[in-house]
């Protein structure tokens, strides 16, 4: 995985190579990637939400599965 840090007008944009989604804008190199690397943490925080709802899906559908399971 490679970070790209370029000028872009007044300031500069940081970005992961081959993640169209993984950039971030600021008025200097290092302020550029310290905001790149807060918006991998936010994407970060936003899967793992997704994968605990998930998780609870799952559970109650496994749940829901059994109740009509045949009893013998």
């Amino acid at each position: 995985m490679k970070t790209i840090v370029k000028k872009d007008g007044d300031g500069y944009l940081a970005k992961v190579e081959g993640y169209q989604n993984l950039f971030a804008f600021a008025y200097s190199e290092k302020e550029a990637v310290i905001e790149l690397k807060n918006v991998v943490e936010m994407m970060m925080d936003y899967h793992l939400e997704q994968v605990n709802d998930e998780r609870i899906i799952r559970n109650e559908l496994t749940s829901t599965v059994e109740k009509y399971a045949v009893q013998v």
